[in-house]
């Protein structure tokens, strides 16, 4: 597997594979992982125990593109930063592997478009598409032996690269992300304050400056609100500055970068969790708040509708709308009784239709028939 950020951040692409790794090695296969870490300053920020890890250097360019994609004039540069640094990587891995003394049946990289065009040797290569690719890499994508992604880019994608994507849905750990457990909420003294929960990274896409304001003006109706915020990233300092500047210091609470096996406790403190993002595929935090027994508040964006029923699971609202977020959270906050049902239905469809040993069996198919394949021709 090559995936590029894996020791520099932990977003649902990293989970996904961490995930698929660990159920891929239970079914008895062998699985390598490559993933990178800035060329000159800067250390790996995430711990790669418990699998078989490479750490390349290579130029790391996503804090650059994260604190500036959205400024004017910048676009273009921090898209050719980008570029320049998965080619890097993707050589480096290829190197990597030809001079390794073991040839894999199979390369899984991640959003990596270019990987299948840049292979050496005859490696089958599968590739897992996120969203939709840069144009510029669409040509790329048709050396891959397969494409495979869920929630929106499995059913957009098609169409858009003119060839078949396998639909591999993802899955939670339903043991670990449960209702019954240890919780945050009397260390964090919320006591009797109505949770609102967020776990993501803070990068403009995510759009957590939106949930603000809903929280904002959930607070005009409701006492005692408050907002949890999980996770870490080049947009933390801005939305900081934005907290004090709407005088919030009391109503939101940055938690900061968390390990996923200490999640958990963060779900059991909250009483709703929130989406607020513009675009996300199909967000791992979604069927983690779901496992956790909590209605769900999210955008109406990407794949979300696969995992959340409107009305049912909770509240799927226009994307950028701040007042329909604030009603969709109104609602579960100010009826215990309505949270509970919702929190109930969800934490029975995570059981029953995602599960990470279903997606790995999807995912293990995928790679017998590309190796089958290649080996045939």
């Amino acid at each position: 597997m090559m995936v590029r950020c894996l020791a520099m951040m932990r977003g649902g692409g990293e989970t996904r594979h961490l995930a698929w790794a660990r159920e891929l090695t239970s079914l008895g296969v062998d699985v390598d992982i490559i993933t990178g870490r800035p060329l000159l300053f800067g250390r790996p920020r995430y711990p790669t125990d418990g699998h078989r890890v490479t750490i390349l250097r290579s130029p790391y360019a996503r804090d650059f593109v994260y604190r500036f994609q959205n400024r004017r004039g910048f676009g273009r540069v921090t898209m050719h930063a980008l570029h320049i640094d998965e080619e890097w990587f993707c050589r480096a891995a290829w190197r990597h592997i030809s001079a390794a003394g073991r040839r894999p049946d199979v390369v899984h990289a991640h959003a990596l478009h270019q990987a299948a065009r840049l292979r050496l040797r005859d490696v089958p290569v599968v590739i897992n598409l996120p969203g939709a690719p840069n144009p510029r890499y669409v040509a790329d994508l048709q050396h891959a032996d397969a494409l495979v992604a869920d929630g929106w880019a499995a059913e957009h994608l098609p169409a858009t690269l003119g060839r078949a994507v396998e639909r591999v849905p993802k899955g939670v750990d339903a043991e670990r992300f449960r209702p019954e457990g240890p919780s945050v909420r009397d260390a964090l003294k919320l006591g009797d304050k109505r949770v609102v929960l967020t776990v993501a990274r803070l990068v403009p896409i995510k759009n957590v400056e939106l949930l603000m304001e809903a929280v904002a003006l959930v607070r005009e109706r409701l006492a005692g609100v408050h907002l949890l915020v999980v996770g870490d990233g080049p947009e933390a300092a801005a939305l900081r500055h934005l907290v004090r500047a709407r005088a919030l210091t009391d109503a939101v609470t940055f938690i900061g970068s968390v390990a996923q096996p200490d999640t958990p406790r963060y779900y059991r403190a909250a009483d709703v969790f929130a989406l607020s993002s513009d675009f996300d595929n199909s967000p791992n935090a979604v069927l983690e708040a779901m496992a956790s027994g909590l209605p769900v508040v999210t955008t109406d964006v990407g794949g979300v509708r696969e995992f959340v029923a409107d009305r049912v699971g909770g509240a799927v609202v226009p994307a950028r709308a701040a007042e329909a977020l604030a009603d969709g959270l109104n609602k579960y906050l100010s009826s215990t009784q309505a949270a509970r049902d919702a929190g109930a239905f969800n934490r029975a469809r995570a059981l029953s239709e995602f599960t990470w040993r279903a997606s790995a069996l999807r995912l293990l198919d995928v790679y017998q028939r590309v190796v089958a394949s290649r080996a045939a021709a």
